[in-house]
């Protein structure tokens, strides 16, 4: 079966196209007007077509749009005598493999013509390889669609269910430490409305909420005769509540869950200090993830304006003042003047949570 078709009405040229096509083992016909070549195409299947732009009955380029709308597996390239720049833009725009301008050397024409062959069995094997996928696919399809049903919860729902969960999650702490309160929600809105005073988009600020429920995690590893002391603790027990930060990334590593992620970092960080003096990793400024520095935030000042059995709340203006001696030293100084213009929005917050 004649693997090219030649395409021109100065058989001279096409002649000669022939000539140096068959002497590189192509096998080839060639017809020299548009009624023919759409003849050939009916009875042959050809891998490439040598198509002149001006021919008797057709133009080259009503001709090409034709052959790769109908016969979309035959490769074309354009060989004319128009040395035009739009023409040759608006043909490889149509399909074309590319354009020629005669005259055309020898070696010329067989280097186009073998990479419009090989680009030709690239496509075809790329085609192929989509319509054996698609096939498994349509084999697979009553069970994908089963799967999918499963999956098909509203992004409002799985949100919810992954908030409660979290929550539920987060609250083993807080049923073994009684002085908690309501810590868990304040907590987690101051660092929402940080997140989105400092830019953050809104899903982010989002998971930031429902993530930073996650920080204290890891204090379900700690034995209630150090989470539970009512005395100061000494220095081996605080090495023991410190451990907490490293222990609630190693308990939330891993997860799928982009919540999750973000509650292992929280979990990891939020002890650490801008200036590098902070715990587990004694990491410092731009390191310490922003989500982590928020946290960080957000976890003083609820711990400063709240009771604890060993001391009662302080008052806010008094925790703020004792949080602005640690700008830029325990906390990022950017974020805590956000922090510190958002304040508002934070009492508001504090009030409506109230132990």
């Amino acid at each position: 079966m004649p693997e090219l078709l030649i395409v021109d009405d100065d058989e001279a040229l096409r002649r000669w196209e022939e000539r140096v096509v068959r002497d590189q083992g192509y096998s080839c016909e060639s017809v020299c007007d548009a009624h023919a070549v759409r003849d050939h195409l009916q009875r042959s299947s050809y891998q490439l077509a040598l198509l002149d732009l001006n021919m008797p009955g057709e133009s080259g380029m009503e001709l090409l749009s034709h052959i790769r709308r109908s016969h979309p597996d035959v490769a074309v390239l354009m060989v004319t005598g128009e040395d035009n720049t739009k023409l040759a833009m608006t043909a490889i725009e149509h399909g074309a493999y590319g354009y020629l301008v005669k005259p055309v050397g020898a070696g010329e024409l067989l280097i186009n013509v073998a990479n419009a062959l090989h680009r030709r069995r690239l496509e075809l094997k790329n085609r192929h390889l989509v319509e054996h996928l698609q096939a498994s696919a349509d084999e697979r399809s009553q069970k994908l669609e089963e799967a999918l049903q499963d999956l098909r919860l509203s992004e409002t729902k799985v949100w919810a269910s992954q908030a409660e969960t979290i929550f539920r999650l987060a609250r083993l702490v807080e049923f073994r430490d009684v002085e908690t309160g309501h810590h868990l929600q304040r907590m987690s809105l101051y660092c929402e409305i940080l997140a989105r005073e400092t830019g953050f988009p809104e899903q982010r600020c989002q998971l930031v909420r429902l993530a930073s429920q996650l920080h204290d995690i890891g204090k379900v590893a700690i034995p209630d005769s150090i989470l539970l002391k009512h005395g100061k603790l000494t220095p081996e027990e605080f090495e023991v509540i410190k451990g907490h930060s490293d222990t609630g990334f190693q308990m939330l590593s891993g997860s799928a869950s982009e919540i999750v992620q973000m509650g292992a970092q929280i979990a990891l960080t939020h002890h650490e200090r801008w200036d590098g003096s902070g715990y587990p990793r004694g990491l410092a400024g731009d390191d310490i993830p922003e989500e982590g520095r928020i946290a960080a935030i957000a976890d003083v000042f609820d711990a400063l304006s709240s009771d604890r059995v060993y001391r009662a709340a302080f008052p806010v203006k008094s925790a703020i003042e004792m949080m602005q001696d640690e700008r830029g030293r325990h906390f990022d100084p950017e974020l805590f003047d956000t922090f510190f213009l958002a304040l508002p929005e934070i009492e508001a917050v504090r009030q409506a949570y109230a132990d």
